[in-house]
């Protein structure tokens, strides 16, 4: 079967409600095969126009989810209809789910300082009894080739984990991923996270659940950016994500493509 997609600035997202894309994340799970799943929003896509590399890595991906409203808005602009929004904390914790239910190993890497993925950790095994946490490794949001490659990919290699949770901000963790899909080539399924892990350690609080479901979560971000270290840098995404995006793509739709 083809897949369904939409495409927005050079970048091939799926079109998929989250129940299609659960399903076939769990027949990843189901493979000796490594798979990456991408989750897009808008700061991707703009950062996939300024470099064709990170583009080529998203366009290549096993499974590429349209996370935020900004992709709703976008595909509306060029003409096509998104099935649904799949945010990735939403996405990855049905994931975990699924991989209690399954019996499925899970790795987590990045967070910073090293109580974050610890009590991320701690906090997924809580909510999803049977879930097995095979390891954990703390990783800072600087350079990702100035990371200690070699030996944490030996540990994930010795845990033998089926899922790999990345968490150190886009697009570090996806050219992490990409860098070392051959060296995770016991991995079913890889994913970037972002600020999953804050999220579960309780750092971060998400915006209320009505808040998420109009679409309004970066305008919560926004408002509440204050609150939480480099609140300049959080209320620069959301621009990024909402007005910068939305200029990019009305100057992409005008460009002649050749």
């Amino acid at each position: 079967m083809s897949r369904k997609t939409l495409r927005l600035l050079d970048v091939t997202i799926d079109n998929l409600t989250k129940a299609q894309a659960l399903d076939q994340a769990t027949s990843f799970l189901h493979t000796q095969t490594f798979h990456h799943i991408v989750t897009v929003g808008p700061e991707f896509l703009l950062e996939a126009s300024a470099h064709p590399a990170f583009c080529n890595i998203l366009n290549r991906a096993d499974l590429s989810l349209a996370e935020g409203m900004g992709i709703h808005i976008g595909a509306g602009m060029t003409g096509q209809k998104l099935r649904q929004r799949i945010p990735g904390v939403d996405f990855v914790l049905d994931l975990m789910s699924i991989a209690a239910k399954e019996q499925k190993k899970v790795f987590l890497f990045g967070g910073q300082p090293e109580h974050i993925v610890e009590r991320a950790a701690e906090q997924l095994v809580h909510e999803y009894p049977g879930l097995s946490v095979v390891g954990i490794e703390a990783g800072a949001r600087g350079s990702w080739t100035k990371l200690q490659d070699q030996r944490i990919v030996e540990r994930i290699h010795m845990a033998q984990p089926d899922i790999l949770l990345v968490a150190m901000g886009a697009p570090k963790q996806e050219l992490w991923i990409d860098k070392h899909r051959a060296a995770l080539h016991n991995v079913s399924i890889a994913i970037g996270v972002g600020r999953t892990f804050e999220y579960l350690a309780g750092t971060i609080k998400r915006a209320p659940k009505f808040v998420r479901s109009a679409g309004f979560e970066w305008l919560h971000t926004y408002l509440t950016a204050a609150k939480y270290y480099q609140p300049q840098f959080r209320r620069r995404r959301v621009t990024n994500a909402t007005y910068r995006f939305v200029i990019e793509l009305m100057n992409y739709s005008r460009t002649p493509r050749v």
